[in-house]
């Protein structure tokens, strides 16, 4: 387990080196997603305004993927700032 490849790609992230800018907004860009999914999936709590800060992180993804050459992220990041806009006009239209 000690060389196992998912060990070596998180030790990365107690180095230095590691937070590039792109890592750094990739990282605080996850971060806010987490901050929506895991109150929506576990306790069924929704705050509508997180998905304003969402539609820029989705942005800062954009980004940090493009630089990182993730085209997989990069359509996950377009999806979600759909998803974003959808959940602040649901919630001034309701």
């Amino acid at each position: 387990m000690k060389n196992h490849p998912s060990t070596i790609a998180l030790k990365r992230l107690f180095n230095k080196e590691y937070w590039d800018t792109a890592n750094t907004v990739e990282f605080i860009c996850f971060m806010n997603k987490l901050v929506i999914i895991i109150p929506g999936l576990l306790f069924g709590v929704q705050w509508w305004w997180l998905y304003i800060i969402a539609a820029v992180t989705s942005g800062g993804l954009v980004w940090s993927s493009t630089v990182k050459t993730l085209p997989t992220i990069i359509l996950f990041n377009i999806f979600w700032f759909i998803l974003a806009v959808t959940a602040i006009t649901m919630h001034f239209i309701n």
